[in-house]
């Protein structure tokens, strides 16, 4: 065994008379416990999950796999499970990253055993064990939407129980049960007090009173739903024209209605055609969305009116639905159907005539309008792309798709057989629009491909068209000489513009793009069992330099499998044989032999062999005994030590002895000779033959199959027992040369003989006669001097050559499979195979040094051998092979120590300190005169951590590091960023920054209570056009007026997609509700649901269709007398300025009598929009104060209405978004100073440097500014200057912040956050607001100042923004620091003046 000095010594503690080993060279591959995968089990399904960190994992039988989908390697296998994996989720990354929060890799998994392990997976370790009882688990999430939470784990325990667990303190903190049989949930995305349950019945359970710190108090809401029982026709998957018959109209509509029956449970007819629901999901870009997935439907459900509003239907030669994915950063949703395709359906805009002039009489446009409201509006999406359907079968059906989170355009399908399947939305262009129709059917797919739409007289050739070019950049002249890099179009969100930018693509019709959907990868996996497997020949001295651990697996479909064991990763396949494949052998290092035989089919035992030759590097291979007839199966195949022979073993017929060079029998044994039950080859007998023809075999060097394969001599011969692998002497003399070798065997009376054979003679040699203590042998091993003999009882008989003295080991275990020593000399582990698991013992000491049982320890073993000196390989029934630890106790190991074809590299690997240092890197370089993506030691990286940077960066692509390299915004750089780490949180948080720093706020004008411009909303609503603009008082343009362009005009200003809801423009978001209020509007509502719709319709200013709606009620409706009162108060109220005090008091009381929607609603006819949301906060209803500002505010109260909002958010714990919602209406210095309250110090840095840049708050730093200047050689320095002050704000521990911070918010200049700050102490307490006359309108959006006046109030004053500066730099310096980057706290200590002089020596001693 290996001493402490490295040195190998024999079992005596003597160092062997062998001389010195060679060095190991560097790229040798280590063999370490691992498991490569197998296929899936149907119980697996939905158990697959792609995380924010880059790495996808799916449950395959009990093991979790971890797939790289970079390289296509399995990164990682986790083995604890005893029963069958039905859940995998990674952990999200929706917290802020620091040192005591770092970035890692954390997954959950559940069994079918009632057990959940939460994993360290880099580690392989299991960090918490979380059971209830004896409930088994359907469904898992993580909790990760408040600050906070990211370690809570939901868990949903059938057939009641909803458990959230504490994952890091490994206890449960409630449980709730409820009356209805659960199946699934799902958390919706908007509200984070609301979830959904899929119950058994076709019954949906809603829960809107879920938190964090107590447990729901109600039992929810059952909703029940009518599956569809024919498809509609309309809003198919691959529908594209309109429906013109009205009678299809009119039934679509019934069908509709037939599809939601409501919170009564449905009754015969209703319930006969109930199908089953195979998955319940939130949609993750609209609110108040459910998507319900049958076999050929989809239902989109308008939880608002609970009613379905769209379905999306397949025809009748589509394969069925399995699974939906809906989409966060575009409104797509993908299904994944059972032929495994996968589709991408966009959601579908009808664009209408443009409105009517507006020097149109009145009643024309009244009957305009009439006529528009009269269409019938539903949610609809078109299939725009899928991919080939994969030829499939039974037991390769897709288990599951999953989308990679960060950039939703690349996907991963698990199939059956353990494959999985990587499919990517690639743009292709497509011919040039010619549609000159005034109605097209649009969706965001139709995407312009160039920067700005062609000439008409000098149209673009179709061979220009550049897919890369930046699909959102507006209009411009010819670019300057240098241009900025495009913004990488690494995501969903950079091919696909959002539905709102759809007039825009309209414009620039004759570019557009199409999308396809390719497969760009392939895992393969173990096939099914059962296997045989065998280990390829030992490393030896002389073999190192090109040794490849490589093992052999054959398979009962007749495939032979090469794995590196080293890497895991399958080398070579081949399908050798028609039949079950029997059994491996290694001729040399690159070369098999494998044998099979068809199942017996007759009385008499007769089959047809296959007995095949293979050279695994050229795929060359030679059928052995091709014209044998019907014989006795073979049993066994021997190649002898040095791979000059091998030995044919038949179940009743005399063996057959081959020249392993030339391929050819030399003889076949007498039909008398004894019938063999095993059989092995002497690895000592060639030693004095070998001495005799020495100098022959060192001068010449032999082939078979095309591969070199030398001899190595006894005085050379060493070996190592480390945990690499083992040194034993390998491969035959391929000379002319001819050894001597020797062979035992066993017959059926247990007669052990003892044969030599040279050339093609066969000598007999010793016989032995049967031993009293075993039954019939069925395994024989020979290692040095020690023979082992294993029979059908379980007993082993160790019988020492030398000493002639036998040793028998009484196992109890019954029949002995297999025998087989341990590679290496001096290494007399053996490995014993039984039925019921496997035993290793030390048969110099006979020693039991471990022992695995199945099924207890693990799943039943099929097969085993030697992978290493100290590693025991073993295929198992579950199809997994595993290498395992000589102790049989694990087979995974650290994440970072494996061997890989292709280095995995991430973030989430590197150790937490360079892993931060890394994201600073990334985002700001002010200490270097230019940014760079090379890095030293000397900022803080080891050897090994640049290499790996270095590999990272490499596979972020080319186009990526342009950017980053010559981007010019801090905020996009930052963003990135976030994109490269996976880092939802910081993707969320410069989503939004980049968004609102790039452009003003887009709200509407706070409307005047007229609705004669008013239009009908499928109009309004679908055209964002320069009229509805003017009607709506406000400007649509998505950047500064043209006097004052944007700071960074190359980069996409594309409004965000409504998945921000609450934190889109005005415009944006009003554009939103107002389609979403004329969808119900279609949907004939009755009751509450109508007098509801009408209520918002009016606030929202739509007085006209407000009118129309309530007019129009069935007047045998028990609501008929209100509303048509209701209709004649709207009316009245517009030409009654009279009549505006009374309102007002009637409002005021109704609200004090608790009808607080009845008052708000006739505080907004008055123009009282704004007390009303003060109102609605008040009385705890954020949510619907929020949509009645955006709706119906100008931007100065709006903005108001917003903050208080944000304030209340932040003491409420969601910090994160208040932070966003401050960000949305311009409160730039509020969000630093509240992210630097947080110790978001790194964030808050970056902020204040992007917000400095556009000119939303001021520079402190001009005179360092300006020194900059006057240097003509810094182009980017100025910028990164500016930088340089800010980003010390970063990622710190902050002990005496709170202190500093406080002194500088009572500062004489924050005056604005002081009155911020009794905004939120008086919205605390519900209060009444005093109904006075509002001041004077704010200007309308069109005079908003430009980007270099944009100066938030708030810490605008210079001394409170530069101690606030100024304090950050400190805490950034010690947190740069601890990360090791010694230039970037030499050049921070340097701004810091005198103080950072004392603060860099300080530093300097406690080195």
């Amino acid at each position: 065994m290996a001493g402490e000095d490295g040195v190998y010594k024999c079992e005596g503690g003597e160092a062997p008379s062998a001389p010195p080993l060679p060095q190991l060279p560097p790229g040798l591959q280590r063999v370490l416990p691992r498991t490569i995968p197998g296929p899936v089990s149907p119980q697996n399904k939905g158990a697959l999950d792609w995380g924010w960190q880059g790495l996808l994992a799916y449950g395959a039988q009990t093991t979790v796999v971890v797939v790289d989908p970079v390289t296509l390697q399995c990164a990682q296998t986790l083995s604890r499970h005893r029963s069958h994996v039905v859940k995998v989720r990674w952990r999200k990354t929706r917290h802020y990253h620091q040192l005591s929060a770092p970035y890692n890799l954390t997954l959950a998994s559940a069994d079918l055993a009632y057990t959940i392990l939460v994993w360290d997976v880099t580690r392989a370790e299991v960090t918490a064990t979380l059971s209830d009882g004896n409930k088994p688990v359907l469904e898992l999430e993580w909790l990760g939407g408040s600050d906070g939470s990211e370690h809570l784990l939901a868990a949903l325990h059938p057939p009641y129980a909803l458990v959230v667990w504490d994952t890091r303190h490994n206890t449960r903190l409630w449980r709730k049960s409820y009356t209805e049989t659960l199946t699934a949930f799902h958390f919706d995305p908007f509200h984070a007090n609301k979830m959904a349950f899929l119950c058994a019945g076709g019954c949906i359970l809603f829960v809107e009173d879920f938190a964090l710190n107590r447990c729901p108090s109600s039992n929810g809401r059952k909703f029940y739903v009518s599956a569809p029982r024919a498809s509609p026709g309309k809003g198919s998957g691959g529908g594209g024209g309109q429906p013109t018959d009205e009678r299809t109209s009119t039934r679509i509509r019934r069908k509709m209605r037939e599809l939601v029956v409501g919170e009564a449970k449905p009754k015969g007819e209703e319930s006969g055609g109930v199908s089953e629901c195979l998955q319940l999901a939130y949609h993750r870009t609209v609110r108040d969305q459910l998507l319900l997935v049958y076999a050929r439907e989809v239902l989109i459900l308008d939880l608002a009116i609970n009613q379905t509003v769209g379905i999306l239907a397949l025809d009748r030669s589509s394969s069925p639905f399995t699974q939906v994915w809906s989409c966060w950063q575009r409104d797509v949703v993908f299904s994944l159907h059972e032929s495994g395709s996968v589709a991408a359906h966009f959601r579908r805009r009808l664009l209408p005539p443009p409105p009517p002039h507006p020097t149109t009489a009145p009643q024309q446009h009244l009957s305009h309008a009439d006529s528009v409201s009269d269409q019938y509006c539903e949610v609809a999406y078109d299939r725009k792309c899928h991919s080939e359907a994969l030829r499939l079968n039974r037991q390769t059906r897709p288990i599951g798709l999953t989308l990679d989170p960060v950039s939703e355009k690349q996907m991963a399908i698990v199939l059956g057989d353990g494959r999985v399947v990587f499919k990517q939305v690639t743009p292709s262009p497509s011919p040039p629009c010619t549609t000159t129709t005034t109605q097209v059917a649009s969706t965001p797919l139709f995407t312009p491909g160039a920067p700005s739409a062609p000439l008409p007289s000098a149209p673009i050739p179709s061979s220009t068209l550049n897919i890369a070019d930046n699909h959102f950049g507006p209009g411009s002249p010819p670019p300057p000489p240098a241009p900025p890099p495009p913004h990488p179009k690494s995501s969903l969100a950079d091919l696909v513009k959002p539905a709102w930018a759809l007039p825009e693509n309209v414009k620039d019709q004759g570019h557009r793009i199409s999308l396809r959907i390719l497969m760009t990868g392939l895992m393969p996996a173990v096939a099914p069992p059962p296997l045989v497997i065998r280990s390829c020949p030992p490393l030896t001295t002389r073999n190192m330099s090109h040794y490849v651990p490589r093992l052999a697996a054959g398979t009962h479909t007749g495939l032979v499998q090469i794995f590196n064991l080293a890497t895991g990763m399958l080398d070579r396949e081949f399908a050798l044989h028609t039949y079950p494949v029997r059994g491996v052998e290694w001729t040399s290092l690159t070369s098999i032999l494998s044998f099979g035989h068809q199942p017996l089919t007759n009385s008499a035992g007769l089959v047809r062999n296959e007995l095949v030759y293979t050279d695994i590097l050229t795929g060359r291979s030679v059928t052995l005994r091709p014209n044998k007839t019907d014989e006795t199966s073979i049993d066994m195949v021997r190649v002898s030590y040095l791979k000059q022979y091998f030995i044919v073993v038949f179940r009743d017929d005399p063996f057959e002895l081959w020249d392993a060079r030339k391929l050819v029998p030399l003889r076949t044994m007498p039909r008398r000779f004894p019938r063999v039950t095993a059989l092995e080859w002497s690895p000592t007998s060639h030693v004095k033959a070998r001495r005799d023809s020495e100098t022959a075999s060192q001068d010449s060097q032999g082939k078979i199959g095309g591969t070199d394969s030398n001899v190595t001599s006894p005085q050379t011969e060493t070996s190592m027992t480390d945990s690499l692998l083992s040194l034993a002497d390998v491969g035959g003399d391929r000379g002319g040369s001819i050894a001597k070798e020797t062979f035992v065997f066993t017959d059926t009376e247990g007669q052990l003989y003892h044969f030599s054979v040279e050339g093609n003679v066969i000598k007999d040699g010793t016989k032995v006669p049967p031993d009293s203590q075993l039954s019939a042998i069925t395994s024989v091993a020979w290692k040095s001097h020690e023979i082992v003999l294993g029979d059908s009882e379980g007993n082993l008989t160790v019988w020492d050559l030398k000493t002639r003295v036998s040793r028998h080991i009484a196992t109890h275990r019954g029949w002995v499979k297999r025998v087989r020593f341990a590679p290496g000399r001096d290494n007399m582990k053996l490995l014993v195979l039984f039925a019921d698991g496997v035993d290793v013992w030390d048969v110099r000491e006979v020693v039991l040094v471990s022992q695995l049982r199945c099924p207890g320890d693990c799943v039943k073993v099929m097969d085993g051998d030697w992978g290493a000196s100290d590693r025991p390989v073993l295929a198992t029934a579950d199809g997994c092979i595993r290498v395992l630890d000589l102790a049989l106790t694990t087979s995974a190991s650290a994440l970072t120590s494996y061997c890989a074809h292709e280095p995995i590299v991430s973030p989430y690997l590197l150790p937490s300190e360079a892993s931060l240092n890394l994201r600073t890197m990334l985002t700001h370089q002010p200490w270097r005169p230019q940014y760079s993506l090379t890095f030293t030691g000397e900022d803080g990286f080891t050897p090994d951590q640049l290499n790996l940077v270095e590999v990272w960066l490499e596979r972020a692509g080319p186009d990526v590091r342009e950017f980053l390299v010559g981007c010019r915004s801090t905020a996009h750089r930052a963003l990135v960023t976030a994109r490269l780490f996976g880092d939802q949180a910081e993707l969320d948080f410069w989503t939004v920054a980049c968004h609102y720093l790039a452009a003003p706020p887009l709200t509407a004008a706070k409307n005047d209570g007229s609705s004669s411009s008013s239009s009908v909303g499928s109009v309004e609503l679908i055209n964002l056009t320069d009229a509805a603009s003017e009607k709506s008082g406000c400007s649509e343009e998505t950047h500064p007026p043209t006097s004052h362009p944007p700071p960074h005009p190359h980069l996409p200003t594309h409004p965000l997609e409504t998945t921000y809801h609450n934190l889109c423009d005005a415009a944006t978001y009003k554009h939103h509700e107002l389609e979403r209020l004329a969808i119900q509007e279609s949907k004939n509502l009755e009751g509450s649901q109508r007098a509801a719709l009408g209520r918002s319709l009016a606030m929202a200013g739509e007085r006209d269709r407000a009118v129309r709606l309530l007019l129009d009620a069935d007047a045998t409706n028990t609501h008929f007398y209100t509303d048509c009162l209701r209709a004649c108060l709207l009316a009245a109220t517009h030409h009654s300025p009279q009549a505006q005090s009374t309102i007002k008091l009637v409002a005021t009381n109704l609200i004090a009598a608790g009808n607080v929607w009845e008052g708000v609603e006739l505080l907004c006819m008055i123009g009282k929009a704004s007390d009303a949301c003060r109102y609605l906060q008040s009385y705890g209803q954020w949510q619907q104060s929020v949509w009645l500002a955006k709706c119906a505010l100008a931007q100065s109260e709006a903005a108001d209405i917003l903050k208080r909002w944000a304030h209340h958010l932040i003491n409420t714990g969601n910090k994160d978004q208040g932070v966003c919602v401050l960000l949305s209406i311009g409160s730039f210095g509020a969000a630093v100073e509240q992210l630097v309250q947080q110790h978001y110090h790194q964030r808050a840095a970056l902020l204040l440097a992007a917000a400095q840049e556009t000119g939303a708050l001021p520079n402190t730093h001009t005179q360092r500014t300006h020194a900059h200047q006057s240097d003509p050689t810094h182009t980017h320095t100025q910028q990164d200057l500016t930088h340089t002050q800010d980003l010390t704000h970063t990622h710190t521990q902050a002990s005496h912040m709170h202190s500093q911070t406080s002194e500088q918010t009572d500062s004489p200049g924050s005056q604005e956050d002081r009155d911020s700050r009794a905004q939120h102490t008086d919205s605390q307490t519900p209060h009444k607001p005093e109904l006075e006359e509002q001041t004077a309108p704010p200007p309308p959006a069109s005079s908003f100042p430009p980007s270099s006046q944009r100066v938030s109030p708030l810490l605008s004053s210079a001394p409170s923004l530069a101690a606030l500066v100024e304090n950050i730099h400190r805490k950034y310096v010690l947190h740069l620091f601890s990360l090791g980057n010694r230039p970037a706290v030499s050049h921070y200590c340097h701004l810091l003046g005198e103080k950072g002089r004392m603060l860099l020596h300080e530093l300097d001693a406690l080195q």
